[in-house]
């Protein structure tokens, strides 16, 4: 057992390197958007539907770079995905400082920058999860993606910060620096394999007397373990299942919510008269308090039926959209603050562990790859689609609400799911 750091399994170290990794990412790059889109449009004179076109391609290509990253993460491992994506990153980030035109805009943040975190974040990290954790999975995926959001509820106010007191150039330079270092140290923790291959077993277990195996060594634990990672649908069969397209449904759904709140809570707020840093306060506050729903989340679906779990989360998201809808001050953003934080938090650990126990871990990563894809077109669109509305008539309303009833059809479409693997997700 020569892969422990004291007592601790390996595999928990693992999720210490993804939370500081989905934390700095996910806040610098996905949740900061926010911070960065008034000043930059405004400098430019960008329609605020313009402006969102940046952010919805970012999601659009990492789509279809999903139909790529996934299957080289599944024959590369994660450390070699997260490398090479961190260091396309920090590069985006610095050379957004030098833009001067839309195009240059769309090269740096939806292309070069884009590129490097969707194929360092959750696609590599998850599926290194899903190969050392079985029985803990939910928990451990819970855990980092409680990175992303204490990232956001931290890194969102700290941009807010630099953009002000240093001008947005200034902070996506550092913001490009912090990135390389953060990415390149640590890519040395994750490990290109399954726990099988450092003579360790999946959940950190030990080598203990069982009905099956009265008499273990790790060898044969070993070899029982390497068949519970390696088990499942591959992408092909899993694209045959109702389940597969039934969840590219409900999380396009998702998606498609998600990245336009990110994109516009800051600029409704901010016309409400409120400052900016106010006005990120209240973003990097849902990201903070949807911790407690990724870790129960996360905790839950170990023990519970993850559709039902996902079917509350969503139902709790299209209550929290329509609050938002009517907010005309601070006391009902706050209310949305909670109430959508904690639904889409408890969602997030969810969709990671509904892929593994409805498919295997065997293709996780290309057929996460897949299902992405396609809900990425929801992410591409919800941002545009909510600024065009904004550009037209002057208000987000009626787009908040489109997206509530967007989150209660994709609650009902899960309820329609049938696992084509056992709900155990083992052999």
């Amino acid at each position: 057992m020569t892969k422990r750091i004291g007592n601790v399994f390996y595999g928990w170290w693992m999720v210490v390197a993804g939370i500081v990794l989905c934390g700095f990412g996910y806040g610098a790059w996905y949740y900061s958007f926010g911070a960065l889109f008034v000043p930059i449009s405004t400098q430019f004179g960008w329609a605020r539907a313009t402006t969102s076109i940046a952010f919805s391609l970012s999601r659009l290509e990492g789509g279809f770079e999903g139909l790529a990253t996934g299957p080289l993460t599944d024959k590369y491992g994660p450390r070699l995905m997260v490398r090479v994506g961190w260091v396309l990153a920090a590069l985006g980030f610095i050379l957004m400082s030098q833009i001067n035109s839309f195009w240059m805009f769309i090269l740096t943040y939806s292309l070069l920058l884009s590129l490097g975190m969707n194929a360092g974040l959750y696609m590599p990290i998850q599926t290194a999860i899903a190969k050392w954790f079985n029985e803990k999975r939910g928990l451990a995926l819970g855990f980092v993606t409680s990175g992303a959001a204490l990232g956001g509820a931290i890194l969102v106010p700290i941009t807010a910060w630099l953009i002000t007191d240093y001008g947005w150039k200034t902070a996506v330079v550092i913001l490009g620096i912090a990135a390389l270092a953060v990415g390149l140290s640590m890519s040395f923790i994750l490990k290109p394999r399954g726990p099988e291959h450092y003579g360790l077993r999946m959940d950190g277990k030990a080598v203990e007397p069982t009905r099956d195996v009265p008499d273990p060594t790790l060898a044969q634990f070993k070899e029982r373990d390497a068949q519970v990672s390696h088990y499942g649908l591959s992408l092909r069969e899993a694209m045959k299942t109702p389940a597969f397209w039934l969840i590219v449904v409900a999380f396009t759904f998702s998606h498609t919510a998600l990245s336009a709140i990110v994109v516009h809570q800051i600029p409704f707020i901010e016309d409400m008269g409120v400052s900016k840093i106010v006005a990120a306060s209240a973003l990097g506050t849902m990201t903070l308090v949807s911790v407690p729903g990724r870790l129960s989340g996360g905790w839950l679906a170990d023990r519970m039926n993850v559709k039902w779990l996902y079917v509350m989360s969503s139902l709790g998201q299209a209550v929290g959209l329509f609050i938002f809808s009517k907010a005309t001050g601070m006391s009902l953003v706050w209310t949305f603050v909670v109430i959508y934080g904690v639904a889409y938090g408890f969602r997030i650990p969810l969709e990671a562990v509904m892929r593994a126990k409805y498919f295997g871990p065997k293709a996780f990563g290309a057929i996460m790859g897949y299902i992405n894809a396609f809900a990425i077109l929801g992410s591409f669109a919800g941002p545009f689609v909510a600024g065009w509305i904004f550009d037209t008539t002057g208000s987000y309303v009626s787009a908040f609400l489109i997206l509530a009833a967007m989150m209660v059809v994709g609650a009902i479409v899960v309820l329609f799911l049938k696992p084509p693997l056992t709900t155990s997700g083992t052999p």
